[in-house]
C-alpha cells in the first residue's frame, strides 16, 4: 500500500490493518543499526507497520520526521510502513511487537485498551534495572499481562531473573543469546583487515559508546583513556579512536592527547570504512553505574558489530553473563585491574601476528555466534508461530481484526506447513554453506602453505 512520506500523512492514510505492528523509541533515525535490520526484515517478510514513538527527536536537532525517513537506510518501499505514533491511532493489528523495557511499560495503556496481543524483547538497558522495585513493578506489569504472549530475553540473567524474580511463565520465555547485528556484510578478513606494517605504519584502538546523563563511568571511557596513557607511554605506533558523544574535554588527556581522535557520534554506514582499520576495540564497561541495577549485555553492541569486521574485542565481563566465548581463543578477557589490562594488551601490541591471529579467530566466532540469519529465523519463528496459533488466544475486538478476519477469515492452519517447509530449506542452506566455508578454508589453508613455499625457495636462492 503507497503512502506519502512526512507531514502530508493523515488518519485517512494509515487508518488500516496489518497482522503485526512493531513499536519503536529511535526509528527512522540511524543511530541503532540492530533496528534498522531487525524491524526491517519483519517489515519485508510479514505484513507488518512500524510506528515510532518518536523518540528519535531525541538523538537529532531540527529536523522533521520525513527527513529522518529519508535518510534512513532502509528500502523505499519499507519506509513506506514506518509512521509516527501520531499517525497511527486508527492502525489495528493482530499482534504487536516491542523492544526495551521502558517502551513496553509506556505501551501498555495502548495494548489494554485495544486487547491487543504483543510479543516483548527484554534487551538489557532500556529501563531494566535488576533488583529496583520501580523496573520489578513495570516487569510485572508488562510480561505477566494476559496480552502477553512471549518474552524473548538476550542474556541468562534476564532469564533467570524473569523466570525466578517475576514469576513468568517459562514456557513464555525464549532465551536467544545475544542480538540481531548484521554479520552478512561484505566484508572478508583476508581481503579487507588494514594490518600494521602491511597496509599501514599505526596500531589502532578504538572505544565506541554513547555516554549517557554526561556520565563516563558506565561504558568505562576512563578505563579506556588510562589503559590509553599507560600503553602510549613506550609505543608510539599506537593510535586511539573514540566513536560516540565523548570529547577532548571529558578527561584531561596529558601527553596523549595528540594521539586521540574523536569522531563523535556516527550512523551505521560509518563504521564500514572505519572498523576494518581497527585493531582492538576497548570495553571495560561497569555494571550499576549508571544507575541502581543497570547493566549492560554481553558482548555490547558495538562490540560485536566491530567483531564483525574483524576487530578484536578486548572486553569485560564483570557479571559472567558469558555462555560460549574462550578468553584468549575468541576474545581477550579484561578486567577492573587496569595493570593486568594493559600487561595484557602490551603481550598483543607486541606480536602483531597474534594479535591477528586472534581477530580472525574472534572475527569466526562471532560469525557463528551471532550469526544474523539464526538471530532473525529465530525471532520470525516466534512471531509467525503466534500469528498462526490455531485458536488465536484471546479473540481480539472487532478494532484490532486484520481485513481477512473482519470478513470471517482466518489463518489457514495448513500455512504452518509452509514454515516448516521453510525451515527445512534454511538448515539445508545452513548446512550448504558451512561445507563451502570448510572448502574456502582448505584452499586459505593451501594458499598459505604455497606462500611459505614461495619465500622458503627464495630465502634459499
Amino acid at each position: 500500500m503507497s503512502r506519502n512520506l512526512g507531514s502530508q500523512m493523515s488518519l485517512e492514510t494509515v487508518a488500516d490493518c496489518a497482522d503485526l505492528l512493531i513499536f519503536d523509541d529511535i526509528l527512522p533515525t540511524g543511530f541503532s543499526p540492530f533496528r534498522t535490520l531487525e524491524y526491517g526484515h519483519y517489515l519485508s517478510f510479514f505484513d507488518a507497520k512500524l510506528v515510532s514513538t518518536e523518540g528519535w527527536r531525541g538523538l537529532t536537532s531540527n529536523q522533521t520526521f520525513a527527513a529522518a525517513l529519508e535518510e534512513l537506510t532502509l528500502d523505499p518501499d519499507l519506509k513506506t510502513c514506518i509512521l509516527p505514533f501520531s499517525a497511527a491511532a486508527e492502525v489495528s493489528a493482530r499482534l504487536a511487537y516491542v523492544s526495551f523495557l521502558a517502551n513496553a511499560a509506556t505501551l501498555m495503556p495502548y495494548f489494554e485498551a485495544r486487547q491487543l496481543p504483543f510479543i516483548f524483547q527484554l534487551y538489557p538497558g532500556g529501563g531494566f534495572h535488576i533488583d529496583q522495585p520501580e523496573s520489578d513493578e513495570k516487569l510485572r506489569r508488562v510480561v505477566l499481562s494476559d496480552y502477553c504472549r512471549k518474552v524473548i530475553v538476550t542474556q541468562r540473567l534476564s532469564y533467570d531473573y524473569v523466570i525466578d524474580r517475576i514469576g513468568c511463565d517459562p514456557a513464555r520465555v525464549e532465551l536467544i543469546f545475544g542480538g540481531v547485528f548484521e554479520s552478512r556484510g561484505d566484508f572478508d578478513f583476508h581481503r579487507d583487515k588494514k594490518r600494521f606494517g602491511r597496509d599501514k605504519f599505526t596500531l589502532d584502538l578504538c572505544f565506541v559508546a554513547h555516554k549517557y546523563n554526561n556520565n563516563l563511568l558506565p561504558k568505562g571511557y576512563d578505563q579506556f583513556v588510562g589503559i590509553a596513557a599507560a600503553l602510549a607511554q613506550h609505543d608510539p605506533r599506537l593510535r586511539f579512536h573514540v566513536v560516540g558523544n565523548y570529547s577532548a574535554a571529558d578527561i584531561a588527556l596529558g601527553e596523549v592527547a595528540d594521539k586521540f581522535i574523536f569522531y563523535g557520534r556516527q550512523e551505521s554506514r560509518f563504521f564500514t570504512d572505519f572498523y576494518p582499520a581497527m585493531d582492538a576495540i576497548i570495553s571495560v564497561n561497569r555494571p550499576f553505574a549508571l544507575a541502581p541495577g543497570a547493566f549492560d549485555g554481553f558482548p555490547t553492541g558495538a562490540c560485536i558489530e566491530a567483531g564483525f569486521h574483524g576487530v578484536l574485542n578486548c572486553i569485560n565481563d564483570p557479571l559472567a553473563l558469558n555462555p560460549v566465548l574462550v578468553p584468549g581463543e575468541d576474545f581477550l578477557l579484561l578486567d577492573f585491574d587496569q595493570a593486568q589490562s594493559v600487561t595484557r594488551l602490551r603481550r598483543l601490541l607486541d606480536c602483531p601476528d597474534e594479535l591477528y591471529r586472534l581477530a580472525y579467530a574472534n572475527w569466526r566466532k562471532f560469525r557463528t555466534v551471532f550469526a544474523a540469519d539464526d538471530q532473525l529465523w529465530a525471532r520470525t519463528r516466534l512471531i509467525a508461530s503466534e500469528l498462526l496459533r490455531p485458536d488465536g488466544g484471546e479473540a481480539p475486538a472487532p478494532a484490532q481484526m486484520s481485513t481477512g478476519e473482519a470478513n470471517g477469515q482466518r489463518s489457514d492452519p495448513g500455512d504452518v506447513g509452509r514454515w516448516v517447509e521453510l525451515e527445512q530449506e534454511r538448515n539445508r542452506l545452513v548446512t550448504a554453506y558451512r561445507e563451502l566455508e570448510g572448502h574456502y578454508l582448505a584452499a586459505e589453508g593451501e594458499r598459505k602453505r604455497l606462500v611459505q613455499y614461495i619465500r622458503a625457495k627464495e630465502g634459499v636462492s
